[in-house]
């Protein structure tokens, strides 16, 4: 198992991107969620099926995503990934 904060839910906006993450009792947006990876103040993963995977971020800047390591996924395309 990973160890970090699991996200379980995320909201979308009306062109698919995501714009908050979360997990049980916790809660971050989009930009959040990409300046703690980034900074190295936390770690987040999520589980698919019987895998899971840490979450990376690609992009520089306002172009920055949230994607799935070490494959390059995009979060947005996790098809069982609820809403908050």
């Amino acid at each position: 198992m990973l160890s970090g904060y699991q996200i379980t839910c995320a909201n979308k906006n009306q062109n698919g991107t995501i714009v908050r993450v979360g997990g049980q009792g916790w809660s971050l947006s989009h930009y959040e969620a990409i300046q703690k990876i980034v900074i190295k103040q936390m770690t987040l993963y999520i589980s698919i099926g019987d895998k899971s995977f840490y979450i990376g971020v690609r992009g520089v800047g306002d172009d920055s995503y949230l994607v799935l390591e070490p494959d390059g996924k995009l979060l947005s395309d996790v098809e069982h990934l609820r809403s908050c």
